[in-house]
């Protein structure tokens, strides 16, 4: 970790909703054949109770937006609005979802993100821990002391910090997220 001079930091702010909402700022949904594509596989069981998969696929179209100007996509494969969840539930929780930055408070989002080279998001922080893992490219993570970067195989716990990201290098990174919420 090396520590970024004061005056080269952004210090642009905004309130946890707000940065989300800057993240998917411009986003449209996607179109059906078009972007990155974060696959979903999801499994159930039958009536004899056997185990198979129920989809496999694409998030469906109203949990995916894009920003097909730098390139950015981003899915919610899944969402749980209380914890433990249900396995009796066999409904999809994104098929009639509206787009939310955070869950609700007792919930957990599952989200993957494609950021393209050169991306930066601002400073901001949630009431939320999220669990981050690097899939591909580089990434840096801004904190208000230092900065760290990350790659494939890394996992960030990031605790409701107030934190921003830089793609680093010329090739995209993917992300993949679990965003739990959390009391301050």
């Amino acid at each position: 970790m090396r520590a970024r001079p004061a005056r080269s930091r952004r210090t642009f702010l905004r309130s946890g909703a707000a940065a989300a909402l800057g993240v998917i700022a411009g986003q449209r949904p996607l179109a059906a054949q078009g972007g990155t594509k974060h696959r979903r596989v999801v499994t159930g069981t039958n009536t004899s109770g056997a185990s198979l998969v129920v989809s496999d696929g694409r998030t469906p179209q109203i949990a995916r937006l894009e920003n097909p100007a730098v390139g950015n996509t981003s899915d919610d494969l899944w969402v749980l609005p209380h914890l433990p969840a249900s396995l009796a539930d066999a409904r999809d929780p994104v098929a009639d979802y509206t787009r939310q930055p955070w869950p609700v408070l007792g919930g957990a989002i599952v989200r993957m993100f494609t950021w393209a080279p050169g991306f930066t998001f601002p400073l901001h922080k949630s009431d939320t821990i999220d669990f981050v893992f690097i899939l591909s490219g580089r990434v840096e993570m801004q904190l208000d002391v230092g900065t760290v970067e990350l790659g494939p195989g890394d996992t960030l716990v990031q605790r409701g910090t107030n934190h921003g990201w830089r793609v680093l290098g010329a090739e995209p990174c993917t992300l993949a997220a679990v965003i739990v919420s959390a009391a301050r």
